[in-house]
């Protein structure tokens, strides 16, 4: 079980969330019109708990996670409202914005060795980030990464310190931006596919590490994948999302053991089974994610859908109740709303 920790605003007023997005939508200028890659999402995370946004390719889970630290292109758009400790990110100066990101809200993105400057050595780079947000002295900085390393498991960390990136293998590079992203302690930790490109060995490892760093410190993390396997391990709650939409949000338990979309029981059925007869083929998810300038009308999802009626392509259903806590956007669930 993760560690629980509660925010307490000026005044007194506590909050057990973490952080509280409300109608995030992200669009993109392209040929001089916009097109929604994110549209209408909220979620929320609680302190201490790990929340995982998972889907194909192109579904908008990377966007999604840039939008809330305001890291997006000059031609992006977001509306809505990201609310962290009461205060809406989308609305603070870039000032503000610049003390907590890194800082309170950190991320690890998804290929280390293009978030890692080239140029400079690892322990300039992780003490960098304590210097810019704490009054820390540049020995006790150099001292302080020194022992974040050795915490995310690299034994020689004096050595790693003074080496450059390119001299780390890939398993080791994604411990050292766990370590540059947790220095600072923050109290949410986005991780964008932070096992993409390992091997399954280095893989458990690095989930295995992110698992402990959260439960030692309390630090709540949005993961960003598409790998189910990894949710499984990890999340306490899944929100399925497709062409830039949430489909499906609930408990790890609601979406494994009762997933109520069709595109979730796509994914899951898309999975390989070890205990399934040898001659048993998977059962893929027919046709591809649709382009921002080409959404279909109606459910996003209805031309792969294997369930899909004429209502679907005619009208966009809203995130029906299925129970307390799991909702789903879906018609066929639609007689369930209000159980």
């Amino acid at each position: 079980m993760h560690k629980r920790c509660q925010t307490t605003l000026p005044g007194g007023a506590v909050l057990s969330n973490v952080l509280e997005v409300d109608s995030l939508s992200v669009e993109f200028r392209i040929n001089g019109e916009y097109f929604h890659a994110v549209h209408d999402v909220s979620f929320h995370i609680e302190s201490g708990e790990t929340l995982g946004i998972v889907g194909e390719s192109g579904c908008g889970k990377s966007v999604t996670s840039l939008a809330l630290l305001r890291l997006l292109t000059k031609n992006a758009r977001v509306s809505g409202e990201v609310s962290y400790k009461g205060r809406n990110l989308l609305d603070l100066p870039d000032r503000e914005m610049r003390q907590i990101r890194g800082n309170e809200v950190s991320m690890i993105f998804q290929e280390p060795m293009t978030s890692l400057n080239p140029v400079y050595k690892i322990g300039a780079q992780i003490s960098e980030a304590l210097r810019l947000h704490t009054q820390t002295t540049p020995r006790r900085a150099w001292q302080q990464s020194m022992e974040m390393l050795r915490s995310v498991g690299i034994a020689r960390a004096e050595g790693v310190m003074g080496e450059y990136p390119h001299q780390l293998s890939g398993g080791m590079r994604q411990r050292v931006m766990i370590a540059m992203s947790m220095v600072c302690n923050p109290q949410l930790l986005i991780a964008d596919e932070p096992t993409t490109a390992l091997d399954v060995t280095i893989q458990a490892q690095i989930l295995d590490l992110m698992r402990k760093l959260s439960k030692d410190l309390g630090t709540s993390v949005l993961l960003i994948t598409h790998d189910l396997g990894v949710v499984a391990e990890m999340c306490d709650r899944v929100a399925v999302m497709y062409a830039g939409e949430i489909v499906e949000q609930g408990t790890a338990k609601d979406i494994f053991h009762n997933p109520q979309h069709p595109y979730t029981r796509g994914l899951l059925n898309a999975i390989p089974k070890l205990d399934a007869a040898s001659k048993e083929r998977l059962q893929p998810i027919e046709g591809n994610v649709p382009s921002l300038t080409r959404m279909p009308k109606g459910c996003h999802f209805a031309p792969r859908c294997p369930l899909v009626f004429e209502k679907c392509r005619a009208e966009a259903p809203g995130l029906f109740r299925v129970e307390p806590g799991h909702l789903s956007r879906c018609w066929l669930n639609d007689a369930q709303e209000g159980n």
